[in-house]
């Protein structure tokens, strides 16, 4: 039965969406940086034919599907939250200062390098763990699957990261990251 919120025709578009993301990221960079040349046609051409190789790639198109949906929500999260400091009484003047802070830009980029990391683990995770244990499992003397050698990505991950001794270690990094950054400041 077809709904009005059914988006499985968009799902055709896939790869037209993914070029047109490509070729606009692409093209913006090499237009603003000049990396090549300053012309608009060798830029544009430049772009286009990257765009057509990333689309190529049914695992590229599969990662910036699952990349686009988090950062759209990221984005406007961090749009409501300026939206909240300016509610509160952040100066327009003082938007530029933020933005160059680095306690800003660190917590921009790690959200970023999260995101990314889950969508290839989400992506290509399966087929890399099918791959290493080739459709097989790990078992001890008895019979039973052993730790995170199971046949299933998620199942291994969430093992390896609800591990006390991988928990242990987050929490002395944390610890020494916080130590060193209020130390030097």
């Amino acid at each position: 039965m077809a709904t009005v919120l059914d988006l499985g025709l968009i799902g055709i578009f896939d790869q037209v969406f993914s070029w047109i993301l490509i070729f606009t990221i692409l093209f913006a960079i090499l237009q603003k940086k000049g990396f090549i040349s300053a012309n608009v046609g060798i830029n544009g051409a430049i772009a286009s034919v990257v765009a057509f190789l990333v689309i190529l790639s049914k695992g590229a198109v599969a990662v910036i599907n699952m990349i686009i949906p988090w950062l759209t929500v990221a984005i406007i999260f961090g749009i409501l939250l300026l939206l909240l400091f300016h509610v509160f009484g952040l100066k327009e003047e003082a938007l530029p200062e933020l933005v160059k802070d680095k306690g800003v830009y660190w917590t921009i980029l790690g959200a970023l390098i999260v995101i990314i990391l889950a969508a290839f683990g989400q992506v290509f995770g399966q087929s890399f763990t099918e791959a290493a244990l080739q459709g097989g499992q790990a078992v001890d003397q008895t019979g039973e699957s052993t730790g995170t050698a199971t046949g299933s990505f998620q199942t291994n991950l969430y093992a390896i990261l609800f591990n006390p001794k991988v928990l242990g270690v987050i929490v002395i990094f944390v610890i020494a990251v916080f130590a060193v950054f209020l130390l030097t400041s």
